[in-house]
């Protein structure tokens, strides 16, 4: 099932309790957007695209033909369809920026917070 909604719902979750509080800013956004569009891909499928930015590369998907950016506030609050490139991206390309022990531990979370929002342990 792919409702962004519920997606949106767990990843606020999974990153809330993967990130201690000392750690939250250790994470550049280029990490947060390249670990998150990984997930998304794994799990869900689809395309993993990048768009530059001032500060590194900006990670989303595309998931039957529609451009999906779950870490949108890490750029610019608009939707406007300037703002991305659109370029192609590979997963070993998103994997340049976290440790895999790191992505696993977040999976593993990412999983049980959608599990959780969705209701399938009730």
């Amino acid at each position: 099932m792919f409702e962004k909604m519920f997606i949106q719902k767990a990843l606020n979750q999974t990153w809330t309790l993967e990130i201690n509080p000392g750690r939250i800013n250790d994470f550049p956004a280029d990490c947060k957007t390249s670990v998150t569009s990984l997930l998304i891909h794994d799990i869900f499928g689809g395309e993993i695209l990048k768009t530059r930015k001032k500060n590194g590369w900006h990670f989303y998907n595309k998931i039957n033909g529609e451009r999906i950016d779950f870490t949108g506030q890490e750029i610019n609050k608009s939707n406007e369809d300037s703002q991305f490139e659109d370029l192609p991206s590979t997963p070993e390309e998103t994997q340049i920026y976290f440790d895999q022990e790191d992505y696993s531990n977040i999976f593993i979370k990412f999983i049980r917070a959608y599990e959780d929002v969705v209701g399938l342990m009730k």
